[in-house]
């Protein structure tokens, strides 16, 4: 049933959608399709406390009200009744049964996030356990391979542009491409072990470079493209610098003018938020509506930047950082556990995250934290300034 669930529904809706107007019929068969998935989903996850389940249900439930095919293995009404029971009056189940998966009853019920913006609200069990030890978030492996001959072309790319017998500057476009292609290559080689290597530390470093050479080009110039010098790349850029710490690079990006590239998703609040940080003014403002987008991004189904993350560094608060990054890192690894999503590099690694972490250190900040998501290595080379 699970197997090729996704090409299965595409498939039905690009018919549905040749024959004509998708019709309310059409949406009843999509929802059903969703709820035998959640049902095939219940039988090797019982209490469906995961992602993934919750990804489908949402997808149902766009799709339709839905029907109740006789062979479920989820019987909708009892569903419905014992959901509003517990969310409604507060009335718990006095017994359990698969055919009630707690996730569904509760509403994917958690024990909520370990610490609230800028640090004031901790849960009391999760500082407990961190002032206890080092903790540890794991990371489900999935090695991807890299073809050799790919890599040989990007390697001969970047060779090109550090050439200094080369006829012309390069173009900030170009720039941008390589960095990408660096970053690529090691996301890539991260999601082969827990520590990085020289490979990778190179791949950094370039990227790195080729960022600030981007942005700096194109302040140069005046000129923004809104894909290889928007506000994405621009984030790109920094983390590469926050991670590898070269003061040189950072330079042109914090001169960079966000109203220019900024493009007005729910993560350009954000972005101020950081730009602001990173230039030493007051970034509390743009913190605030970052935190508020934050919760938008988390609605629409996006994985959210780590603004709950980078509001500790704003308040300057180190034990409620560790706490924020535990939670940052569930959040990446959660996103990632849905679909073919773990099929991507960026599972294995956040820039976003492992950025702050490198910049909390050389604020002569401990990371107590432990986890293949933060390289050893990059951690311990990050040095208080």
């Amino acid at each position: 049933m699970r197997d090729g669930f996704g090409g299965r529904v595409g498939s039905q809706v690009r018919t549905m959608s040749k024959v004509g107007p998708v019709v309310g019929d059409d949406w009843w068969m999509l929802s059903e399709e969703y709820l035998d998935y959640l049902g095939a989903l219940s039988a090797e996850v019982t209490d469906l406390g995961i992602p993934e389940a919750q990804a489908v249900l949402r997808d149902a439930t766009e799709s339709a009200v839905g029907k109740v095919a006789y062979a479920t293995l989820l019987p909708l009404l009892p569903l419905a009744l014992a959901a509003l029971a517990y969310r409604r009056e507060g009335w718990h189940l006095p017994f359990e049964t698969d055919y009630l998966p707690r996730a569904l009853v509760t509403g994917f019920e958690s024990a909520g996030p370990r610490v609230q913006a800028y640090g004031p609200e901790r849960r009391p069990d999760a500082a407990a356990e961190l002032s206890s030890g080092p903790v540890t978030v794991v990371r489900p492996e999935n090695p991807r391979p890299l073809d050799t001959d790919s890599e040989a072309v990007l390697e001969r790319d970047a060779q090109a542009l550090l050439d200094p017998a080369r006829d012309e500057p390069a173009s900030a476009n170009k720039l941008s491409r390589d960095m990408n292609r660096q970053v690529l290559l090691f996301t890539f080689r991260a999601t082969r072990g827990v520590d990085v290597s020289d490979q990778q530390l190179r791949h950094l470093q370039l990227a790195s470079r080729f960022g600030a050479a981007t942005f700096q080009t194109s302040r140069a110039e005046g000129v923004y493209d809104s894909h290889y010098t928007g506000a994405t790349r621009w984030l790109t850029a920094v983390n590469l610098t926050l991670i590898t710490g070269v003061r040189e690079d950072l330079t042109p990006l914090v001169l960079t003018d966000l109203s220019l590239i900024a493009d007005g998703s729910v993560f350009t609040p954000y972005h101020r938020a950081l730009h602001d940080y990173l230039r030493a003014q007051d970034a509390r403002p743009a913190m605030d509506r970052a935190l508020v987008r934050y919760d938008d991004a988390v609605r629409q189904g996006l994985l959210p930047p780590p603004a709950i993350l980078l509001s500790q560094l704003v308040e300057g608060d180190e034990e409620s950082f560790n706490l924020a990054l535990l939670d940052a890192l569930e959040t990446h690894r959660d996103h990632y556990r849905v679909a073919d999503r773990a099929d991507d590099p960026d599972a294995a690694i956040s820039l976003d995250i492992l950025a702050l972490n490198c910049h909390a250190r050389r604020r002569g900040w401990a990371v107590r934290v432990s986890s293949p998501y933060l390289p050893p290595r990059l951690l311990e080379a990050a040095q208080s300034f």
